[in-house]
């Protein structure tokens, strides 16, 4: 779309700092809104004309700013030659405009990495954050209508006054009726849902009437997902904020509300309404081979969701360092563990990893099969539902640090916590009994999540862990006197748990990292507006 300097023809450009349009050649200011009404005859009410180019690498379709000959591709990381098709093109009905600077967007991420020390170096290289693009990404609007009704709810109180406890029971009247706005949902299949929900909300107050002026210098995407996607889950937010509002009018009573099933009938939004508006997002593409990471700020308010992959050769590098030193202060220490509490305490940390492996697992199986994407139609699973408030995006950040703890648990544990019970864990023949069946129902659940994703090398640590416990279990009960097959087990389950750790944190690069995009079968897609 151009737009073009009425003093000198020059291009001009939102200024995001000033939240006007700025001529790149002479300078010249403007107000958006002045130059729709200088140049309205241009326009017709229900659409207006683009650049639109689709990705040669991933199909990915996205309008260009003007006079570009490369596109960049905010999905895929790439760029592509831009074919000059001037497309005509839904209105939408709102925009917000960026709030954000692109240098703004640049000091947030580094900020955020400030002590990360695992990330891949790259990330923190100013070449590569200049490739930050500000991208308008359509959202869904939609509006549920609550129908005029009196409805009756159940309610407790229970206080204590004095030396007396107080029970009390409600019957409460309630009138409810109207409708529930501003429930947005991402309208772009190539905006995953669960980052769309990690920089949410977008608050109303920067809302403006579009004008194709906003988006000048900017790049932006168009709907290609349906609103009936998502009419299930607005109707639940709706009919979580009746019953909000009414609980903040009857303060202290516990209300008792019927089952999802009895609340859709009780409340019953209908008529669900719906619009298209642009929203602001600063989007930067990290891309290694066939895999991709996204850090993505809210144009709007700053908020940030990043993916960050672990720099392999720097965690284990680290990871070595503290097993060598807490080595040698369990030398010292070697006279208060005896080799069954070593084995024992091997094999109680080799069922740790597993479990810490097969959570990754699920993990990765939710994000893969796009399982709280509900605005992605290419998987067959079935979408887990989500309450109002329930976080459903990953937490990615927490499961890298619970991959540093388990280094470092796995080293200083067993010296602190099960050397205290030393003559409990003699008896190291029902612990291998118990660790044993344990890591076979983990191994088990393991095969069943790996035959979900994509990448199967699980199946050999699912695989190594019970048949080096059940090895373990077997020296137990022999009970040799010689002290070196207890040694023996508690190295192999050292090597199992290395390899537990090893396929975790090659997981857990898979798990922040997502394949190259493929849209060239898009599908469904509606740019209007009911």
């Amino acid at each position: 779309m151009a737009v073009q300097c009425p003093s000198c023809g020059g291009r001009m450009v939102f200024d995001v700092s000033a939240q006007n349009l700025l001529c790149t050649y002479c300078g010249n200011r403007m107000h958006v809104q002045a130059y729709e009404q200088n140049n309205a005859a241009q326009y017709s009410s229900d659409t207006y004309n683009a650049n639109l180019y689709t990705c040669r690498s991933c199909g990915a379709e996205l309008i260009a700013p003007d006079e570009q000959t490369v596109a960049y591709c905010a999905y895929c990381g790439g760029e592509a030659f831009l074919y000059q098709k001037n497309t005509p093109l839904t209105r939408p009905q709102r925009i917000i405009p960026f709030q954000q600077t692109k240098d703004q967007a640049k000091q947030a991420f580094e900020n955020a990495l400030k002590g990360k020390f695992y990330v891949p170096k790259e990330l923190k290289q100013a070449e590569f954050l200049d490739t930050f693009h500000g991208i308008y990404l359509p959202y869904w609007n939609i509006e549920a209508e609550v129908p005029e009704r009196e409805i009756l709810l159940e309610g407790t109180k229970n206080y204590t006054r004095g030396r007396y406890d107080y029970h009390e029971d409600y019957v409460i009247s309630a009138d409810i009726g109207g409708s529930v706005s501003a429930i947005q949902y991402d309208a772009s299949e190539a905006f995953d849902d669960t980052i769309a929900n990690e920089i949410a909300p977008f608050e109303r107050r920067d809302e403006r009437v579009f004008a194709e002026g906003y988006l000048a210098g900017f790049y932006s995407d168009r709907p290609t997902t349906r609103p009936e996607q998502y009419y299930e889950e607005a109707a639940q937010v709706a009919i979580d904020s009746v019953y909000k509002e009414i609980e903040l009018q009857t303060p202290g009573v516990n209300l008792k509300l019927p089952k999802a099933e009895g609340q859709k009938a009780q409340v019953g939004p209908y008529n669900m309404k719906t619009s298209v508006s642009l929203l602001p997002v600063w989007f930067l593409t990290w891309r290694r081979g066939d895999r991709v990471a996204y850090s993505v700020m809210n144009g709007q308010n700053g908020k940030m969701a990043m993916d960050l992959p672990v720099n392999r050769g720097q965690f284990f590098l680290v990871s070595l360092i503290i097993a060598v030193v807490v080595f040698a202060a369990l030398t010292v220490a070697s006279g208060f563990i005896t080799p069954k509490i070593a084995a024992a305490a091997a094999g109680l940390f080799l069922v740790i990893s597993s479990f810490t492996l097969q959570r990754e697992l699920r993990k990765i199986y939710l994000k893969e099969n796009h399982v709280y994407d509900y605005g992605d139609t290419r998987s067959s699973v079935k979408k887990e539902k989500r309450r109002v408030g329930n976080k459903s995006h990953l937490n990615l950040g927490g499961a890298k640090n619970g991959l540093i703890f388990l280094f470092m648990v796995i080293f200083i544990a067993p010296s602190v916590v099960l050397s205290l019970l030393g003559g409990f864990m003699s008896s190291g023949k029902l612990i291998f009994v118990v660790l044993t069946v344990i890591q076979a129902i983990l191994s088990i659940k393991i095969v069943r999540r790996t035959n979900g994703v994509a990448r199967k090398t699980a199946v050999i640590p699912a695989i190594l862990a019970p048949l080096i416990l059940a090895a373990g279990l077997m020296i137990f009960r022999s009970n040799p006197a010689a002290d070196y097959w207890y040694y023996g087990t508690a190295i192999g389950c050292l090597i199992g748990m290395v390899v537990n750790c090893l396929s975790a944190v090659n997981y857990f690069n898979y798990l922040t990292t997502r394949p190259v995009p493929n849209f060239f079968r898009r599908e469904g897609a509606n740019n209007a507006a009911d």
